[in-house]
């Protein structure tokens, strides 16, 4: 027969020809699908641009003479040469009438052709119909290719094939969007891509007598298995077995690929599941999958079986068993949904209630349910007392545990508050208290059996030696705790106890071991659909990120939570920025039981500004951190470090030498960093030490803190002072700041030299002008420039010689240097500065500036903008502010009142290229057009040839707006390109091309 005509109006679908294509490698194709998938259209598409032949095998039915003949028609379509009819009978049988078809091909099939069987599964099981078409398959020549279209099973096997069933056939959205006027998506999810429905809806006919078609030629118990599954809404293959359905996996594959289901969650296609949906519906159906739901730990989806039977009694059992389960997997909605509903006449479902409320954040709505569950049983204390501890108000969940009636009967939800407890009694101060718990807890485990109790236990055990800055028992008994979780198969109590063990790592030993855990708990927790642990977690990965010097992270986790407001405040001190952090420190403080750590911080904020309270709160973290070991290296250290900006050495010596043995006994790396560091303050080996702080903080992974601790080396020695202070700005770090560290222990309070030479040369001491006649002579003054020039580089005493006197010769220029360097310490010479320190740095070799007591311009503008420029072309983030701060420090030409002098003009020329730099740097990176005409006018003021300078800055006005000026500016470009002979590369911006723009010759 020939090939089927297409529709008037076809779809490109070039991901099924893809997929066509690809299966015909193979040597048989099977298409399978119910009706209304579009297999004949689809491949007859396809068909029709490659050398394929068309059989309809339904046409045959049984006979064998009318198929052999079909096969002959459809072959001389690509074989023109093949004979009419055979030489023999059919009589003789299918193997004979193959072989002669095959002999027939081998002699004339020269090149690939295509056979397209349609309705092949049309064919009986056994017939000599089937058994040719089999022949063909399994024995066919190398160069034919049989692809068979069918709705079901075939009757014969045809080998080795590649399947195309009703996945690949489905319209897509953008399919479905070429077809049909209507909304695409909704269609989409309306058919699931069911090309003849595709079609129904979009012509606005219903899809119920194409649906009611389909379901009608399936068998009965099919039937019935479906509208199980569009009562349920998506099933596995284990609820349907669990529903009574047997050998349902090969029914469920099959029905898959005839297009009534989609899988591997199966559920129907909807138009057939409306159409299931409307008769009556069984809910003993939905008793059955929430029985294996809950079974299976689904127990959310069994909710909401339930709750669909309404059967009320069943959803209050549950939810009365299971609703710890429900809300950790995140559906604490569906929880409160199905309480809505109920009447509540079992107290135990206000604690419910609460539960679910707590995790939705409604703090007040939880705790007004849980005082209406009324006697404080074991279950009701440890929810209300978690909620009271993570309200910061961890007095209270004390209060709500010495009010428990406890049962004589030892139980789970026992050993969960007395592990709670133990927590609650050790913030408190109350060890004692909390080591009798532990054991209690313990005890009850040991009576009320199985891993879930032990876990608690162990995780009681472990939180007393984290406490206690006991590591290896900490380590051993957390350990534990996650072992006996998981063999409990409790998924969330393995989560909430590694989290709490990633909390103590993050506060002490080792954040980038507890980043790494927290980021593996998340998802864990996701992937088993538990969402409850996952504000705790975001705050353990917040404090790890802060200890990492990794800001942005921490403050983006740290989030809005009250927990948090010391864990944002440590980032802006760290930052240099202790208006803010003192302001998260004060919201802090006003909470109830304040930890020693808040007090710690704010000391070390505010000890800049107001001493006196810092020493009080110093004083009062480290009394505090006694009864809270775990703070007890920041307590010393905050202590240590208001005592070196008061000048109480000794207290600061004590403290270090104390905190730097507990950090190293701990294993508190950065602890450890910030004690050498308080040790240097107080020794006279202070570069070995800090030394020694720069290697522990890149050991304990802080760019940051080694960055800092390489500043105030370089501060001692006065070596690259500028350097190391721009790549600590450069990780958004002020340096200018009093505060209780290491900065602004050693840093001086302010700058009381100043030289400038950028658009002018001037020196102030205190922030007054030197008097004229005190520099004597101009040599003086010359001498300054030149050391200023080399920007704390030494200078060769000789070099100096031939720069100041030229021409002279005689060996008086060595006496006149050392007048010269006198007059020169006079001019520097502020009162107050220690003995030992000296802005004139001068041995027998050689002359310097020490910028560690100069603010020398030239210097940090060539620092800065160094730096800018690094990040820039790094492409990092930081790199805009950089680039406008060292804008911001140029203020003119170097030393322009010298614009013969050889010196003076390479440090001028190094000033002005890095200055260029720079303002092509912001050109390139500022957005507003405005922004981009005044540092590009800039550079023009620069350089006014620069050709690049000129065309941006045309085109920025025009950008912004500026069109008349923008046209000035676009003949002022035009004449500067005239003047130096040089044709313009843009001559035409504005379409009107000039001409004789260079004179002829």
């Amino acid at each position: 027969m020939l090939q089927p005509a297409l529709p008037a109006r076809l779809v490109d679908r070039p991901a099924l020809t893809a997929t066509l294509d690809a299966a015909s490698a193979h040597k048989v194709v099977v298409v399978k699908a119910g009706p209304g998938w579009g297999k004949t259209t689809s491949v007859a598409a396809w068909a029709a641009t490659r050398r394929a032949c068309w059989l309809n095998a339904a046409d045959a039915g049984t006979s064998l003479e009318r198929l052999s003949r079909g096969l002959l028609r459809a072959l001389r379509q690509r074989l023109p040469r093949l004979p009419a009819e055979l030489i023999t009978t059919t009589a003789q049988g299918a193997d004979t009438v193959a072989s002669l078809i095959r002999g027939l091909l081998d002699v004339h099939l020269d090149e690939p052709v295509v056979l397209v069987v349609d309705d092949a599964g049309a064919l009986p099981e056994g017939s000599d119909s089937a058994r040719l078409i089999e022949s063909l398959c399994l024995r066919g020549p190398e160069l034919l290719s049989v692809v068979l279209l069918t709705r079901g099973e075939l009757g014969f096997d045809p080998g080795p094939v590649s399947e195309i069933d009703s996945r690949q056939l489905a319209f897509t959205e953008q399919e479905i969007a070429a077809l049909v006027d209507a909304d695409a998506a909704g269609v989409l999810a309306r058919t699931g891509g069911w090309p003849a429905a595709v079609v129904l809806n979009g012509e606005g006919h219903s899809e119920d007598e194409l649906a009611a078609s389909v379901l009608a030629a399936e068998p009965e118990e099919n039937r019935e298995l479906l509208r199980a599954i569009a009562t349920l809404g998506r099933v596995s293959t284990a609820l349907c077995v669990a529903l009574g359905f047997t050998d349902v996996r090969e029914t469920l594959r099959g029905l898959a690929r005839r297009g009534l289901l989609t899988g591997p969650d199966w559920s129907v296609l909807e138009p057939i599941a409306e159409l299931s949906r409307r008769d009556t519906e069984d809910p003993e159906i939905r008793v059955k999958a929430a029985v294996f739901c809950e079974r299976t730990g689904a127990h959310a989806e069994a909710l909401r079986h339930l709750v669909a039977a309404r059967k009320w009694d069943l959803v209050a059992q549950l939810l009365l068993r299971g609703d710890e389960r429900i809300v950790a997997g995140g559906d604490a909605d569906a929880v409160l949904a199905a309480l809505e509903q109920l009447e509540i006449d079992d107290s135990r479902l206000h604690l419910v209630w609460g539960f679910a409320l707590q995790h939705k954040g409604d703090w007040l709505g939880a705790l007004h349910c849980y005082e209406q569950a009324g006697e404080r049983t074991v279950r009701s204390s440890w929810r209300m007392g978690q909620l009271h501890a993570l309200a910061g108000q961890t007095d209270k969940a004390v209060e709500v545990f010495e009010r428990t009636v406890f049962d004589a009967v030892a139980s789970l939800d026992e050993v969960r508050l007395l592990s709670l407890a133990v927590r609650w009694f050790r913030e408190t101060g109350r060890h004692e208290k909390a080591r009798e718990l532990a054991g209690r807890c313990a005890e009850t485990a040991r009576r009320c059996g199985g891993h879930a109790a032990f876990a608690w236990s162990s995780r009681a055990c472990g939180l007393l030696a984290g406490f206690d800055g006991d590591r290896a028992a900490f380590e051993l008994h957390y350990g534990q705790a996650v072992d006996r979780a998981r063999r409990a198969g409790c998924r969330m109590l393995e989560l909430t106890i590694r989290s709490e063990r990633a909390w103590f790592l993050a506060a002490e030993t080792d954040p980038a071991q507890a980043l790494a855990e927290i980021d593996e708990i998340l998802v864990l927790g996701r992937q088993a659909g538990l969402t409850g642990h996952e504000p705790d977690c975001l705050g353990v990965r917040a404090l790890a990120a802060v200890r990492l010097g990794r800001f942005d992270d921490a403050l983006r986790d740290a989030g809005r939570c009250p927990r948090h407001l010391v864990i944002k405040a440590e980032v802006h001190r760290r930052r240099g920025e202790p208006g803010q952090a003192q302001a998260f420190l004060d919201e802090a403080m006003a909470l109830p039981g304040t930890d020693p750590l808040v007090c710690a911080t704010l000391a070390r904020v505010v000890a800049g500004e107001d001493p006196g309270r810092a020493r009080q709160l110093a004083e009062q973290a480290v009394a505090t951190s006694q009864v809270l070991r775990l703070r007890e290296v920041p307590a010393l250290l905050a202590r240590g470090w208001v005592a070196v900006l008061a000048g109480d050495r000794e207290t600061a010596r004590a403290d270090a030498a104390t905190a730097r043995a507990l950090a190293g006994r701990r294993g508190d790396k950065a602890g450890l960093a910030d004690a050498l560091q308080l040790a240097a303050a107080t020794s006279a080996d202070r570069k070995a030490l800090l030394a020694e702080a720069v290697m522990v903080w890149k050991a304990a992974d802080d760019p940051v803190g080694a960055a800092i601790a390489e500043l105030a080396v370089a501060r001692l020695t006065g070596v690259d002072v500028v350097r190391f202070e721009n790549a600590v700005h450069a990780h958004g770090v002020r340096t200018d700041v009093s505060m209780a560290d290491v900065l602004g222990a050693g840093a001086p309070r302010s700058a009381r030299i100043v030289v400038r030479t950028l658009g002018g040369f001037q020196v102030l001491r205190d922030g007054v002008p030197v008097p004229s006649a005190l520099w004597q002579s101009k040599k003086a003054r010359d001498l300054l420039k030149i050391l200023a020039g080399n920007s704390g580089r030494p200078v060769p005493r000789p070099q100096l010689v031939e720069l100041l006197w030229p021409d002279d010769l005689s060996d008086r220029t060595a006496n006149r240097l050392s007048v010269l360097l006198s007059t020169l310490r006079t001019v520097l010479c502020v009162p107050g500065l220690p003995a030992d320190a000296e802005p004139l740095v001068a041995d027998r070799d050689t002359v310097s500036l020490d910028l560690s007591l100069v603010d020398l311009d030239v210097a940090g503008f060539l620092g800065a903008a160094s730096t800018a420029l690094v990040a820039h072309r790094r492409g990092d983030q930081a790199a805009l502010p950089l680039l406008i701060a060292a804008d911001e420090l140029y203020l003119g030409e170097f030393l322009a009142e010298e614009p013969y002098e050889q010196w003076a003009i390479q440090v001028r020329e190094e000033v002005l290229g890095r200055y260029t730099a720079v303002l092509r740097a912001l050109v390139q990176l500022v957005r507003d057009p405005d922004q981009q005409v005044g540092y590009l006018v800039r550079m023009l003021e620069l350089d006014r040839y620069d050709e690049g300078a000129h065309v941006r800055l045309v085109k920025a006005l025009r950008a912004a707006g500026r069109h008349g000026e923008a046209r000035r500016r676009y003949q002022v470009y035009l004449e500067q390109m005239r003047e130096i002979g040089v044709r313009p590369s843009e001559p035409d911006l504005f379409g009107d091309r000039p001409s004789g723009v260079l004179r002829a010759g």
